[in-house]
Formats: C-alpha cells, sequence, structure tokens
C-alpha cells in the first residue's frame, strides 16, 4: 500500500473518498510526492489497471534504486521505467539486453520499423546503448516522483507497451524460427 494509501485509509478523522490532493472543484492542489519504491508500486498497479486484459499477465521486477523492469517472459527484452533523479529525467522504453548479436538484430527489426513506431510513439527514439545493449525509449520531466509523474508513466508505459508488444513478439517468433 503506498504512503498516501496507508495515511488516508479512514484513519480516525481523515475523511474517506479521493486522497486530498486531487481536484474536486477545479482548483489544483498540492502533488504528492513518493518514495521510489511507492512510486513503483503504483506504477506496477496502474499497469495491471490500464493494460488491455490478454497484456495484465506481466513479470516486474524492480531493479537497483529508481528502476522497475516488466516483461513477458523474455526477461532479455523487457520495458523499464528508470528515474535519472541527477537529470530530473524519467525514463520508458523497451530496452534490448541480451547477448550484442541478438541486440543488434531486434535494432535492426526496430529500426525498419521506426515510421510505424513514430506514429504511436512520435517521441520514441532508438540507439545503441551501454554494454552493447540497445534501447527504444522516450524521457519526461520528473524532478520528483510524485502523482503526476505516476500519471504520466502509466499513460506513457501503457503506450509503450501497447505499440511494441505486437513488434517484439513478430521478432521473437522470426527469430526462433531462423534459429
Amino acid at each position: 500500500m503506498a504512503a498516501y494509501e496507508k495515511q488516508f485509509a479512514g484513519e480516525a478523522g481523515l475523511p474517506r473518498g479521493p486522497p486530498p490532493w486531487q481536484a474536486t472543484s477545479g482548483r489544483r492542489l498540492p502533488l504528492m510526492l513518493l518514495a521510489p519504491s511507492d512510486f513503483f508500486t503504483e506504477l506496477r498497479k496502474a499497469l495491471k489497471r490500464e493494460l488491455p486484459a490478454p497484456m495484465r499477465n506481466f513479470h516486474s521486477i524492480r531493479g537497483r534504486g529508481r528502476l522497475m523492469k516488466v516483461h513477458f517472459g523474455e526477461p532479455s527484452f523487457h520495458y523499464e521505467a528508470w528515474h535519472h533523479s541527477g537529470a530530473g529525467r524519467l525514463e520508458v522504453g523497451l530496452h534490448f539486453e541480451a547477448s550484442a548479436v541478438e541486440n543488434q538484430a531486434a535494432f535492426d527489426f526496430f529500426r525498419s520499423r521506426m515510421v510505424e513506431v513514430k506514429a504511436n510513439l512520435p517521441r520514441a527514439e532508438l540507439e545503441p546503448w551501454d554494454r552493447g545493449w540497445s534501447r527504444l525509449y522516450e524521457t519526461m520531466p520528473a524532478a520528483r516522483l510524485d502523482d503526476e509523474v505516476v500519471r504520466s508513466a502509466v499513460n506513457c508505459m501503457t503506450e509503450y507497451i501497447v505499440t511494441l508488444q505486437p513488434l517484439l513478439d513478430q521478432y521473437l517468433r522470426s527469430r526462433d524460427e531462423n534459429s
């Protein structure tokens, strides 16, 4: 349970209903800051609610610090939400972290489909990355982890999964057929 759920879960003297920072009268209320563990717990729970039913059976892994990975049975090819606290950005994307050969093949597969990808994910960038890995990602402002960043992250990660998972499944099928 997130910190705000514990804080406002009907304790004596506190009203039930939506958290107090959610606007109910049209005025902007203060944002609720979240600890990294609460932020990533909320992100995982919200993805389970927001993704189409066939995509809700994902596996999630909390990485060190400010990182969460989501995959559908192939951990080397996973979606990632990573808070770069020093830069004040949250990265959301699909990471290829298998062998250098597999990563290059996945990179080439997605590079040939970037027009299709950008039609749904206009800010997505595909690039080689550290250790022979690659990523298809974007970043968003996230100086602090709060409920607004959770909403943005859920929307963004949902779009990435819904758009890219069918392509990733296609890539993985073709890889398996050719091996």
